[in-house]
């Protein structure tokens, strides 16, 4: 059974009196371990799609399944439960909190607090060489480094899924390849199951299957 599973589905906005096709009619299969990358131009529904896939937004029709779980007709409730433990999330634009260290960044969306919290926060940083910046601020960081600290937070509820949009977007060319890299050592190194949005051709060298989306419809690749 495919992890993740897009049957038809479809997310359309109003503007004014123009229909926007973000995602059209999308069909879609990502098995476990598998890491799919989304490629396409800007504007083409790339981040809509992750979006759905996510459960970050719901489909205008259409189903998205996550385990077998169409969360497309699920209550909020058990939604949040899901996107919670079944996925992690990284962005381009970090989305850390300034006031905030890198460890604390990462403990502060764990979902099953627990007395050893701060060894679970450290062994995820130390697996990304982030350990000796532990107790910095994000404006203490490089981009990379912010970067990583946003991986470890996706990781530290330990998802089966991570949806990563754009992970390259604000970084020079050789920090964003290292980003990639990590990104793929999830999936051959720990087995999860990886989605990247992304312009960058380099992740192709890493994944497992590809698709191009443009007008919202998906063409695979590879």
């Amino acid at each position: 059974m495919p992890i993740i599973k897009a049957k038809n589905l479809s997310k359309r906005y109003q503007q004014g009196n123009k229909t926007i096709n973000a995602v059209d009619g999308v069909n879609l299969e990502v098995e476990k371990g598998d890491l799919l990358a989304v490629i396409g131009p800007s504007g083409s529904g790339k981040s809509t799609l992750l979006m759905l896939i996510g459960g970050l937004d719901r489909p205008t029709s259409g189903e998205i399944e996550i385990n077998g779980v169409n969360i497309a007709k699920i209550s909020d409730a058990k939604l949040t439960n899901i996107r919670r433990n079944t996925m992690g999330y990284v962005f381009q634009n970090f989305n850390l909190i300034p006031t905030l260290t890198a460890a604390q960044n990462v403990e502060a969306v764990i979902a099953k607090r627990t007395s050893h919290d701060r060894k679970r926060v450290m062994a995820v940083l130390q697996q990304l060489s982030l350990d000796q910046r532990a107790h910095h601020l994000p404006s203490l960081l490089s981009g990379g480094e912010q970067q990583r600290v946003a991986i470890a937070r996706a990781l530290i509820n330990e998802p089966d899924i991570i949806l990563a949009d754009e992970p390259t977007g604000n970084l020079d060319s050789k920090t964003g390849e290292d980003i990639i890299r990590i990104l793929a050592d999830l999936k051959t190194k720990h087995g999860k199951t990886v989605v990247i949005i992304t312009h960058s051709e380099y992740v192709k060298k890493f994944a497992t299957k590809v698709v191009e989306i443009r007008d919202g419809k998906i063409t695979p690749t590879r």
